[in-house]
């Protein structure tokens, strides 16, 4: 019996048995001479069977008493019936399986009603009164949504419907000194008193009530201050196109603000003319620049950008001499303009690829200006090499993100630059034609207003080199003035200032600031 044994285990090795262990099951790979009982999963009783169809060879006692288990528990199994038990629970899941599952019903809660700001009614309830709309009567240079004005001349007539509004702007240019240009550059290139005596009197700045005006009914871009001493003339562009007076320290209440509409876009620059401090210049985002006369008054056209060209608007400003404007544009470009005629461009000067934000003449060395751009660089030029084919500029100044503004200091000392990577940067640019102007102060400064309010652009004070004022974002409302040195000289604060004040100026000749914000309000602080 040995013997056989050892014949059967030879041969069930050739054919690549696997075991496990001495007395574990054996597996058998499939061959002619073997067949298998399939094992039906719907029985719970295995039928196993295994024959080995070899002549002379017959089944082991360990094989015949595997055989006889399996016919025993085949037995026990149908005795007590697992098969059924198992068929019936094969049943009951199917039918729950079946059976769709019930939703939870759900109170449904009442909707909440609307606010009375999304209904468009006050807060008694009575509806809002509309807002009126641009007019639109020519088209724009920018975008075909924003229309011109009619080209010409138009009549300085009050928007706000004020009746005696002519007779109020005369007792107004007649009460206002004329500041002539000698006399403002010599206040400009006044040293003052020093950081400290300048501190203590800013700190006496304050903020009343009676000091705060909505000028134009929508976002300020724009602010300038009438250089004359004993009238205080406030001149604001905002968003659509409206140009408002204001009489600072006048009695009248709502009659000490006359607001116009010379334009039908964003006014991005506002300025008194430095010769004749009776005219007004303004620059529009539809691509025209006006002069308001206020002894004429009258609005004369004397620029309008061609409507052909692609980014063709007008973003900025700087008179360069008497009756010349240096008007920048959205495609990268600088008109010279002559102010007596309409459309008399003397030159261009190609400056930046795209957008040129702001343009600055230098205040003593009137050949050379500033340009700021979209395009991360703010260059100066010198007007005399312009008339090449490739002109180069006299320096570059690379930053990090697009800009926003970049202005001379009153002597042409310093450059302030405000750029979207959240800096103010101060350059000494007293020798930028032999060495690159080295940064003197890097701020660290939040400069993203977002879609809904104007963007910062940092402005010096006009009598010194070491001070400049900006907006703020921080919490409560402020504006920073910062030295050239980028200390923090000191924040304006008031518990009346609960917005972002956006465009900040300062006064020519007095010791106020103005802040403008996104609803059209000025804070004056004196």
């Amino acid at each position: 019996m040995t013997e056989m044994n050892t014949v059967l285990t030879s041969r069930l090795r050739k054919r690549k048995i696997i075991s496990y262990g001495d007395s574990s099951l054996v597996k058998f790979e499939p061959t002619e001479h073997e067949r298998f009982v399939s094992i039906n999963s719907r029985d719970e009783s295995k039928q196993f069977s295994l024959s080995l169809e070899e002549d002379g060879v017959e089944l082991t006692e360990y094989e015949l008493e595997r055989q006889r288990n399996i016919e025993e528990r085949k037995r026990l199994l149908g005795e007590l019936k697992i098969g059924d038990a198992k068929e019936e629970l094969l049943a009951v899941a199917v039918d729950r399986k079946r059976t769709p599952q019930r939703k939870n019903n759900k109170i449904s809660l009442p909707s909440r009603p609307k606010s009375l700001r999304l209904q468009q009614k006050t807060p008694s309830g009575d509806p809002l009164p509309t807002k009126s709309e641009p007019v639109i009567t020519a088209k724009s240079a920018v975008d075909s949504v924003i229309l011109r004005k009619p080209s010409g001349s138009l009549s300085m007539k009050s928007v706000s419907g004020n009746k005696f509004e002519e007779e109020l702007l005369k007792k107004i240019v007649r009460s206002c000194k004329v500041v002539l240009k000698d006399e403002v550059s010599s206040l400009q290139t006044k040293s003052g008193c020093d950081l400290k005596m300048l501190r203590k009197e800013l700190g006496k700045l304050a903020l009343q009530v009676e000091r705060i005006a909505k000028v134009v009914p929508y976002r300020i871009y724009s602010m300038a201050a009438h250089p004359a001493e004993n009238k205080l003339l406030l001149a604001v562009g905002d968003k659509w196109g409206n140009v408002g007076l204001w009489d600072v320290l006048s009695d009248r209440g709502t009659e000490s603000v006359q607001l116009f509409q010379p334009h039908v876009g964003p006014v991005n620059c506002t300025s008194f003319c430095s010769y004749d401090a009776t005219k007004i210049y303004t620059t529009s985002h539809d691509g025209t620049v006006r002069c308001g006369d206020l002894n004429k008054l009258m609005f004369d056209e004397i620029y309008a950008s061609d409507e052909e060209l692609s980014r063709n608007h007008t973003t900025w400003h700087c008179q360069s001499e008497e009756r010349s404007l240096m008007i920048a544009h959205g495609n990268g470009r600088v008109a010279l303009v002559d102010t007596r005629a309409k459309n008399q461009v003397h030159g261009w000067y190609s400056c930046h690829e795209r957008s040129v934000r702001t343009v600055q003449i230098h205040p003593l060395q009137q050949q050379y200006f500033i340009t700021s751009s979209v395009m991360c660089e703010v260059k100066i030029w010198d007007r005399r090499y312009l008339n090449k084919k490739s002109p180069e500029p006299v320096c570059t100044l690379v930053h990090p993100k697009g800009l926003t503004s970049a202005f001379f200091s009153p002597t042409g000392k310093y450059a302030v630059t405000t750029c979207n990577d959240d800096r103010l940067r101060v350059y000494d640019v007293t020798n930028m034609l032999t060495t690159r102007p080295n940064v003197v102060a890097s701020i660290k400064h939040n400069t993203h207003t977002g879609q809904w309010l104007t963007t910062f652009k940092a402005t010096w004070h006009p009598q010194r080199d070491d001070v400049f004022v900006v907006g703020s974002m921080d919490h409560p409302r402020r504006i920073h003035l910062y030295g050239y040195n980028g200390e923090c000289l000191h924040k304006l604060m008031d518990e009346n200032l609960a917005s972002v004040c956006s465009i900040c100026v300062f006064h020519p000749t007095q010791q106020i600031i103005f802040g403008g914000n996104s609803s059209g309000r000025v804070h004056v602080f004196m």
